[in-house]
């Protein structure tokens, strides 16, 4: 009982402190997420930077009402008393240290850029944001469809038969997925990569350029921090030669870390570094075993 107890302090401790309703809340994380990456590229002069965020801001602000705005500046403002604010105050008495009062820093810049919005907004509002009672967030992608894209290159060991060689090539995936809540995301689809070789001959020497290809259909789970992601995944493998086009089946399974950027338009931008391990399963002959390292480009999109 005892540790079905702890483990529910745990899970309790892991659940993001946020207002109780829904337009608060996904405001609240929207301007959480304006700020972070704001000061992921160096917050200096508040001033500025409240004014350099100030557009994003209210693309999220003007549609909420202004009940709810001023619910969440209260709720900010009890949450900022109870971390040891005000943070010029905790900054004094935590040894001068900024690190000791990271979280209340961030939490004092999202309540400048919402009184910022909120002072805005009456007359900086266009017409056609207008407030919504079921506002879910414009940075943020909670319960949603989504399309998942990425491409980029790849380094690649590959090990077969005893002998292991160096390759080079890149892949493209589409995906689609289910964000589930605010943190967790399932998505499947389909992986198309190429690499090229110049593979040795019996004597050591190496041959002709070699162009490989293969086809992963994955399965992947995603875990959401605030602008950052962990990803897990494995799934299918095909994979084939230009001098063997029959695919030879195998397994594939990976792992990656990713940023996603601030909305653009109709999706999110971002960037993943990822490595995957790869067996085949031949009617004939030696399994090749393979490892790949590659930096990608992603993008999301809600639908």
């Amino acid at each position: 009982m005892r540790r079905v107890f702890a483990a529910l302090v745990v899970v309790a401790a892991c659940v993001r402190p946020v207002p109780p309703s829904q337009p608060a809340a996904s405001l609240y994380r929207d301007l959480e997420r304006i700020v972070t990456v704001a000061e992921a590229a160096g917050w200096q002069i508040d001033r500025l930077e409240v004014d350099a965020v100030l557009s994003e801001a209210l693309e999220s602000t003007c549609r909420v009402s202004p009940g709810e705005r001023a619910a969440l500046a209260g709720w900010l403002d009890r949450t900022i008393a109870a971390a040891g604010g005000p943070v010029e105050r905790a900054y004094a008495t935590r040894g001068r240290s900024l690190k000791r009062v990271d979280d209340l820093l961030t939490l004092t810049r999202i309540r400048l850029v919402l009184a910022s919005a909120m002072a805005a907004a009456p007359a900086d509002c266009p017409f056609w944001m207008e407030p919504s009672g079921g506002f879910a967030g414009r940075q943020i992608s909670d319960d949603r469809w989504q399309i998942s894209l990425g491409g980029g290159g790849k380094g690649i060991i590959a090990r077969k038969g005893g002998q292991s060689d160096i390759r080079f090539g890149g892949a493209g995936r589409l995906l689609l997925g289910r964000v589930l809540g605010s943190r967790s995301a399932l998505y499947s689809g389909l992986e198309l990569g190429g690499s090229g070789a110049f593979p040795r001959d019996e004597g050591g020497e190496r041959g002709a350029l070699v162009i490989g290809y293969d086809l992963v259909v994955p399965l992947l789970y995603r875990y959401t921090l605030v602008n950052s992601y962990w990803e897990v995944e494995g799934g299918w493998l095909g994979t084939g030669t230009e001098e063997d086009t029959d695919l030879e089946n195998g397994m594939h399974v990976g792992a990656a870390f990713g940023a996603r950027a601030l909305r653009t338009r109709f999706f999110f931008p971002g960037a993943a570094i990822g490595a995957s391990w790869e067996r085949t399963f031949p009617e004939s002959g030696a399994a090749q075993f393979t490892f790949k390292i590659g930096l990608r480009a992603a993008f999301d999109i809600d639908l």
